[in-house]
């Protein structure tokens, strides 16, 4: 089993956290000590470091796509102009619905497939080839100054009077170099894996904006993913998934990256899994008395999660049941599907938040047990001490608590800063800052404001 460390560094209001992850790791702190944050930016990495060549391949087929859209809806707008007599209107929409499928084509290319780069760079160049004859037809049978000159420059051909082919000449060798280099440059980040590519791919995959954070690393077994300008891989660590509210799992198409993927996976179709899989599963829908399925809505023709008690008398739409019910759900449906394996991070955000304290230990069990019996790698940050308390004493009792870390937040040498300490396997640091708002009650009730 391998061992990771994540580092970050005067990030945010993180001022140093070097975090050890290789079981159960605890995140304590109070608001605004950067907890979501090192979940947030780990969650990037990880997804991204796996699935780096197939991020890049994904944003070289997005270029593809986005200058034979452009070349698309010149030909359609050169088509309202044109003297050329089609046969019949179905003709006149064949020869635009080329550009439409050679974009389905290039979005269909598998990213791992033999000659994935080649084959893209032919069908752009047979679109390429088309659309030349498309546009030859136009500037040769149009007589409007005024619309040639308009098409020319949304090609960002110059306006001036040219000789047709010259106009064609000029745009077909400009767009074969922009392919070319566009493919010479995907098969360099590919072979080199440079850190200023990734960071980019992180900012268009999700969204990130503003200042990204410059110390920052994540070793595999001591060996650093980021080295001398370049990413390496992780082995043992392929998929992360983020858990920030439970809610998550029923709000629909949003805006947050990391609800729509819970969303995704928890929507999946279950897998066959193993014994200690259906163990655990059935530990879950004990303490449901129920389980959240996938079922058909015949009314839009969709599917959605609902839960259904044992007895078959609650079968209600999964967002409707009590959010307690979520936390365990998204448990059931991620196991159940085959997204929790040993080469899963689970991050967690105050799963606490909207349990019952019985539960809130079961819940505390079944993370210990996911970790001990599939191998299953978790960072939770939470506030409870019951939560605590819990991960603590039944990781020992099941013997996995050299795999289990505590870390407390705690005010560093610059205001609003924090300093994670890394407490091992301790807790009564934790606790001291639990009491602290105890302290802080015993003053409320006072004449002082």
């Amino acid at each position: 089993m391998s061992t990771y460390k994540y580092n970050l560094q005067n990030f945010h209001a993180i001022e140093r956290a070097e975090i050890t992850i290789e079981g159960i790791t605890v995140l304590a702190g109070e608001n605004g000590c950067g907890k979501s944050t090192l979940s947030k930016w780990l969650y990037y990495i990880v997804n991204e470091v796996y699935n780096f060549e197939q991020n890049l391949f994904k944003d070289y087929i997005k270029s593809l796509s986005s200058l034979i859209d452009r070349m698309y809806f010149a030909a359609r707008n050169m088509g309202l102009y044109s003297p050329i007599k089609y046969d019949d209107v179905s003709s006149a929409n064949k020869n635009f619905l080329i550009y439409r499928n050679s974009t389905k084509q290039l979005h269909q290319i598998e990213p791992t497939s033999d000659n994935s780069i080649e084959k893209a760079h032919d069908i752009f160049l047979q679109s390429l080839q088309i659309f030349t004859e498309h546009l030859s037809e136009f500037l040769e049978n149009n007589r409007s100054n005024a619309r040639r000159e308009r098409i020319l420059r949304y090609l960002d051909i110059s306006p001036e009077e040219k000789e047709p082919a010259q106009a064609i000449e000029e745009y077909n060798e400009l767009h074969q170099r922009l392919a070319n280099r566009l493919a010479y440059n995907l098969h360099q980040a590919i072979n080199s894996r440079p850190s200023d590519a990734f960071f980019e791919l992180i900012r268009k995959d999700y969204k990130e904006t503003g200042r990204f954070p410059s110390a920052i690393q994540i070793t595999e077994d001591d060996v650093e993913v980021f080295h001398n300008g370049q990413v390496s891989s992780l082995f043992n660590l392929h998929r992360a998934i983020y858990i920030d509210t439970p809610i998550a799992l029923t709000a629909g198409e949003t805006d947050n990256i990391f609800w729509n993927e819970l969303q995704k996976m928890a929507m999946d179709n279950p897998l066959e899994g193993g014994t200690d899989t259906q163990k655990l599963l059935r530990r879950i829908k004990l303490l449901l008395n129920g389980e959240t399925i996938l079922t058909e809505d015949n009314l839009f023709d969709g599917q959605e999660l609902r839960y259904v008690s044992n007895d078959r008398m609650i079968n209600i739409e999964l967002a409707k049941a009590a959010t307690g019910f979520k936390t365990f759900s998204y448990l059931q449906r991620l196991l159940e599907n085959g997204y929790l394996t040993p080469e899963t991070l689970l991050l967690i955000d105050e799963p606490e938040a909207h349990l019952h304290p019985q539960w809130i230990v079961e819940y505390a069990r079944l993370l210990v047990l996911l970790h001990k019996t599939i191998g299953l790698k978790i960072m939770m940050a939470t506030h409870n001490p019951d939560m605590v308390a819990a991960i603590r004493s039944i990781s020992e009792r099941e013997g996995i608590l050299d795999h289990t870390n505590f870390f407390l937040a705690s005010p560093g040498d610059t205001p609003h800063k924090y300093i994670y300490k890394n407490l091992n396997h301790e807790i009564g640091e934790i606790f001291q800052s639990f009491n602290i708002a105890l302290d802080r009650i015993r003053t409320y009730g006072t004449n002082d404001l």
